[in-house]
């Protein structure tokens, strides 16, 4: 009855892990700086992101970790103004309009 009990848990612990993963962004700014955001939907993309080694812009052309609040941990860390992120969201937003006029 124990070890069955104790391979429950276990199971129960691996699923729970698993489903955390599928729920949480893990933002990295350094190897020991981690920040974690919550997603919208389960899904394994965008699971693990690097701010240090992805392009900011790139980051910020991604709804998924924008809608998280990916913009506050780039603020927290240092790594761009509240301004300059505006302002490539703005960027973003006008190059999508466009390219969805000339695609029409």
């Amino acid at each position: 009855m124990g070890k069955r009990l104790k391979s429950y848990v276990l199971i129960a612990a691996v699923i729970g892990a698993f489903y955390f993963l599928l729920s949480h962004h893990f933002i990295f700014s350094s190897f020991r700086d981690v920040d974690i955001l919550k997603k919208d939907e389960l899904t394994l993309k965008d699971t693990f992101v690097s701010v240090r080694s992805t392009p900011l812009v790139e980051i910020l052309e991604d709804d998924d970790l924008v809608d998280a609040g990916i913009e506050d941990v780039l603020v927290k860390r240092g790594i761009a103004s509240e301004e300059r992120i505006n302002h490539m969201l703005e960027g973003i937003k006008a190059k999508r309009a466009k390219e969805e006029d000339s695609s029409e």
